[in-house]
């Protein structure tokens, strides 16, 4: 029997399969028929050995979980069309197809405990397409756009000035940041992944923070988005072409928010309305 005739035997059984059950019965059978020869190796952490760890030992053993199963983790992710995975010892416990659907911080520790192990966050290295444009530059002659962004989780806010670039899909600003303005506190069991960007390598996790747009009138559009976190902020790349930046704008909150966006290159001024 093909695939589709498998799949048409169990609907005809149990009824309709929604996309993300046919998706499953796909894999079992990908699995089945021996298409993925790539096995998983290793065992991820307790939460008990997780507890007891230091920063550094923590992201060395993820580094090197993911390490020895990054082929069978790039497999698994494009035969499930994934954007993000969370595997423990071989078995996908959570997986999404989009940045805005990844668990939130109290979610993923509810999760940890409550399965006694502490899994691996997989996704493929967030893209950055550095463009040259308003904020004054490490190069002659060039400027960075600009927008007005606020962060915000309950009553606490920080409002700075972001760098604008089209060229990336989400929003990057710095950890120690968020945390110095109140606005977000890590706790020991976040996972921090290894990116990397203009040659260098960074630390980086994903939230969900209220995040606004502010117009040139003042008024605000918010939106509950997905932030990339970065560790050591002032020492990572996101800083070399522009060292006074503390935040990095791209596509997806834009998409989300719907401003219109009018880049003036010769007053280098960025205006914002809804």
């Amino acid at each position: 029997m093909t695939t589709e005739e498998i799949i048409a035997e169990i609907e005809k059984r149990l009824g309709t399969l929604d996309e993300r059950a046919r998706e499953a019965v796909e894999l079992a059978l990908q699995l089945a028929e021996g298409r993925l020869q790539l096995r998983w190796q290793g065992k991820n952490p307790s939460w008990d050995e997780w507890q007891r760890m230091s920063e550094e030992e923590r992201l060395k053993v993820m580094d090197e979980l993911e390490q020895r199963n990054r082929k069978w983790l790039e497999q698994i992710r494009e035969t499930l069309g994934a954007f993000w995975l969370l595997v423990i010892d071989g078995q996908i416990v959570k997986w999404g197809k989009s940045p805005t659907d990844f668990p939130l911080p109290e979610e993923l520790e509810k999760l940890c405990q409550q399965l006694g192990k502490i899994p691996l966050w997989y996704e493929s290295n967030p893209l950055i397409e550095e463009g040259t444009s308003w904020q004054p530059t490490a190069y002659a002659s060039d400027a960075y756009p600009s927008l007005p962004i606020v962060f915000a989780n309950g009553s606490q806010k920080w409002e700075t000035t972001a760098d604008f670039d089209t060229g990336a899909i989400e929003v990057y600003t710095s950890a120690e940041m968020l945390e110095q303005r109140g606005v977000f506190a890590f706790s020991p069991v976040t996972l921090w992944r290894k990116g990397q960007h203009l040659g260098q390598l960074y630390r980086y996790t994903r939230i969900h923070l209220h995040v606004s747009l502010k117009a040139d009138d003042g008024t605000e559009q918010t939106t509950f988005h997905p932030v990339l976190c970065v560790r050591n902020w002032k020492q990572s790349p996101f800083v070399i072409v522009n060292e006074s930046r503390t935040a990095l704008v791209g596509r997806s909150l834009c998409l989300a928010l719907k401003p219109k966006i009018v880049l003036d290159f010769e007053q280098k001024v960025t205006n914002l309305h809804w």
